[in-house]
């Protein structure tokens, strides 16, 4: 597969994601599997020289650009072509789902594929906060990063709805429709959920957008945030 410019290259990498998850006929049992499917598809393009996964920043060099967290940078995937890298960060909560699978010839019956997990105000946190963490290895890297991508693939559509008005993590919202999140995001208050978790800045300013998709005839819906 021949790209053009590498001023395409995001816009290409994220046509490519958008073409996996359409293509998913399996449901993917947690985000590490999504991770490792989706850089195995991306490599199968012929399109991209490299896909590397838990690409990893020490936290003293994250610090210089403004990095709010203790923690190292661990970037789900990262995309080079040429001289060019695309950070792609990873989210996938998910509610339960029991069904039959085919193992080995045979059919195994009520299996829990994914988990129920909850923590939607943690998710929802971390789902910007991956946000601000591309921005700041682009601002780490300018001549090597231009740009990156958020993904949050999902079937509880309480992250498409959003929280209430009001509640303590209603600045992190993920619903659909939103737009122009920018500037200080923080907590109501001081909830125990905030321990470890600062507020933090975005640079840019964002909208969400949802899609609908169909995997294993269960409902999901995703979003793609372009840094």
């Amino acid at each position: 597969m021949i790209r053009k410019s590498t001023d395409n290259l995001i816009s290409a990498i994220k046509e490519d994601i958008i073409r996996f998850i359409a293509g998913c006929d399996e449901l993917m049992f947690n985000e590490r599997d999504f991770q490792m499917k989706l850089a195995v598809s991306l490599l199968a393009t012929g399109a991209y020289d490299d896909v590397e996964v838990e690409y990893f920043i020490p936290n003293s060099v994250a610090k210089a650009a403004g990095y709010e967290w203790s923690s190292d940078l661990r970037l789900d995937l990262v995309v080079r072509k040429g001289d060019e890298y695309v950070p792609i960060e990873l989210k996938y909560p998910t509610r339960r789902v029991v069904t039959d699978i085919h193992r080995f010839g045979r059919i195994l019956p009520g299996v829990e594929i994914v988990k129920n997990q909850g923590a939607q105000d943690i998710v929802m946190y971390n789902f910007w906060k991956d946000v601000r963490r591309v921005e700041v290895i682009r601002s780490l890297f300018p001549r090597a990063v231009k740009g990156g991508l958020s993904v949050m693939l999902t079937n509880d559509g309480s992250y498409v709805r959003g929280p209430r008005p009001g509640t303590i993590h209603s600045a992190f919202s993920v619903a659909g429709g939103r737009t122009s999140v920018t500037g200080t995001l923080a907590w109501v208050g001081l909830p125990r959920t905030a321990v470890g978790k600062p507020p933090f800045t975005l640079d840019g300013k964002y909208s969400v957008a949802w899609h609908n998709t169909t995997i294993a005839n269960q409902s999901f819906y995703y979003t793609i945030i372009t840094i």
